[in-house]
């Protein structure tokens, strides 16, 4: 099935009139190109599927096949029940976590009156203190009284840091519950935005894979978008794939137009095996912008590996297995072999143009 495609301005007969009937053949000098075979279709640069990030209901498609559109800008819309009232929920509980924080907060109110106590009863407390000290000095009262009112006083500070530390508990426990709801409604908005499909590059949409009111999952496939130029991709069988690089000459047949070819560069060879496709995969991008080019033509494309000019060539049903042939003697001599095409094959040793060949019966 391998054929090759050429331009006109270097096409190359390689045809050889009447071989098959020949019971011998001579070397022949011949122009000859080697070529890779590959299949392929046409994509865009950065053609990406659009895909959903949440579960639900198609519920408004802004556009449709063959539209512009620009990056960042709303494609579809999914509608979920339970999303809108989890972000109102967000934000209302963002909203009271604030205010249990601030200089009002009725959950510190409390606190700091029950400290304002706690001041008022330790100043009261330390006045009384300082008149025991003197009044035991002079008599005036027993130790036992002054020792209870130092009792006292040492309590009342006591207090005092006991509420400061449990007022400043409860205003980090506050703090973190601002931090939490926060980050949770920071969450609902960001699960909200999944439910807005977004452009993520200027470019056309080629297809739209779901209808509005269509359930749609969350990975699911919704539309196709393609962007930058047109380019190939080829797949290639894995014997050839090393005869490939970067910059190779590519002719291309498109099944749009047959029997018309187009030139194209060699601009990327992927370095692993598909196993989807069962092929390696290149791309070439063509040497001159093509009228009405479409996104998935299939084609057929011939890549220049090799060329020679003036070549020693047989043709190939000449050659036996493991580079024998039969001279005149019907005896096998081996011969080393360059270009090898589907009709000819290169000789550099064992035979020249003088050697006579014989068909393998």
């Amino acid at each position: 099935m391998k054929k090759i495609l050429f331009y006109s301005a270097v096409f190359i007969t390689l045809s050889f009139v009447g071989c098959n009937h020949k019971e011998s053949t001579q070397p022949m000098k011949k122009n000859i190109v080697e070529a890779v075979f590959a299949s392929g279709n046409i994509i865009t640069e950065n053609q990406y599927i659009v895909t959903s990030q949440a579960d639900g209901y198609l519920s408004k498609s802004f556009f449709t096949e063959g539209d512009s559109v620009k990056a960042g800008q709303i494609l579809f819309l999914i509608e979920n029940e339970a999303q809108p009232e989890q972000l109102v929920n967000a934000e209302a509980n963002y909203q009271y976590a604030v205010s249990n924080v601030g200089s009002n907060s009725p959950v510190l109110e409390s606190l700091l009156a029950q400290r304002n106590q706690v001041k008022n009863k330790l100043a009261t407390d330390s006045l009384n203190f300082i008149r025991y000290q003197k009044l035991v000095l002079s008599g005036a009262v027993s130790q036992v009284d002054y020792e209870k009112a130092k009792v006292t006083y040492e309590n009342s500070k006591q207090d005092l840091v006991s509420i400061n530390n449990q007022i400043s508990d409860t205003q980090n426990k506050l703090e973190l519950e601002v931090s939490r709801n926060k980050a949770n409604l920071a969450s609902q908005q960001n699960t909200s935005s999944f439910y807005e499909i977004r452009a993520e590059v200027d470019g056309v949409i080629f297809q739209v894979l779901k209808k509005q009111g269509e359930l749609v999952k969350r990975g699911e496939p919704v539309a196709e978008i393609g962007s930058g130029k047109f380019i190939t991709k080829l797949f290639v069988v894995e014997e050839d794939i090393n005869k490939l690089k970067a910059g190779q000459q590519v002719y291309i047949e498109l099944n749009t137009e047959k029997n018309k070819s187009y030139k194209a560069i060699l601009s990327k060879i992927y370095p692993y095996f598909d196993n989807k496709e069962q092929s390696f995969i290149a791309e070439a991008t063509f040497e001159e912008s093509i009228a009405h080019l479409k996104s998935g033509t299939q084609l057929q494309a011939n890549i220049k590996t090799n060329e020679k000019a003036d070549a020693l060539v047989i043709p190939v049903e000449y050659l036996l297995p493991d580079d024998f042939i039969l001279d005149k003697n019907n005896e096998q001599v081996r011969v080393t072999v360059g270009i090898k095409t589907t009709e000819w094959v290169e000789i550099l040793s064992g035979a020249d143009e003088s050697t006579t060949i014989l068909l393998p019966k």
